[in-house]
């Protein structure tokens, strides 16, 4: 015949139930759909965030701030979009918590995502992805300096104005980045140029003439 619990016994088991009770409503808690969101993707590589955008306008608003779901005007200006007030931009926490760049394999993805973001016009995110570079302690100089300025050739060769306007608010002679350092310069936005040029030679009609003479105006006014 089994023995009768003690005392002692019963007062722990009633601490244990009572324990597990009072920590019952923190594990009914629904987690954010952003907060898991984000813990995902923060153990991913940049370039996945792209392939996600690519997938639905959900994962473009759930990624891209205000800011990179309103097309610009060609003098910088963003245009009102009332979609924008639903973005909840997890690509500044995302590129955040991807720094610093410590080995050469994180540098050379998210120079790759960098790159993407102007090849696909993507003017917010590219600005999320370019202002960490400014900083001293995210990634080396010459790494930040480098990427920046073919992020401007990039832009410039595809008659990207908006995209221009983007790398030269984050690293342009009058932007935070000057203060590192690890601004682009005169020489820079020539290079950008010179690389336009080429390109209209080589493909006369691949960029609307309206939108080299755009960028040209940018870059000169750089010179």
């Amino acid at each position: 015949m089994p023995c009768p619990p003690n005392r002692a016994m019963l007062s722990v088991e009633a601490r244990g139930c009572w324990s597990l009770d009072s920590k019952a409503p923190l594990l009914q808690l629904a987690l954010h759909q952003c907060t898991a969101a984000f813990m995902v993707l923060r153990l991913l590589p940049p370039r996945t965030w792209w392939q996600l955008r690519a997938l639905s306008p959900d994962w473009r608003r759930l990624l891209d701030d205000n800011a990179g779901s309103r097309p610009q005007t060609s003098s910088g200006e963003l245009e009102e979009d009332n979609q924008s007030m639903s973005c909840f931009g997890l690509v500044k926490l995302l590129v955040e918590a991807s720094g610093p760049l410590r080995t050469a394999n994180d540098e050379v993805d998210f120079a790759g995502c960098v790159y993407r973001a102007v090849h696909h016009g993507s003017t917010g995110p590219l600005q999320q992805l370019l202002r960490p570079l400014a900083a001293e302690s995210w990634a080396r100089r010459p790494f930040a300096v480098a990427v920046a300025r073919e992020a401007l050739v990039q832009a410039a060769v595809a008659g990207d104005v908006n995209s221009c306007l983007a790398v030269l608010k984050q690293h342009g002679p009058n932007s935070p980045a000057a203060a590192s350092s690890r601004s682009l310069c005169r020489d820079d936005a020539m290079m950008a140029m010179k690389a336009a040029a080429e390109w209209h030679q080589m493909s006369p009609d691949d960029v609307p003439e309206p939108s080299r003479r755009a960028v040209d105006e940018v870059l000169k006014a750089v010179c």
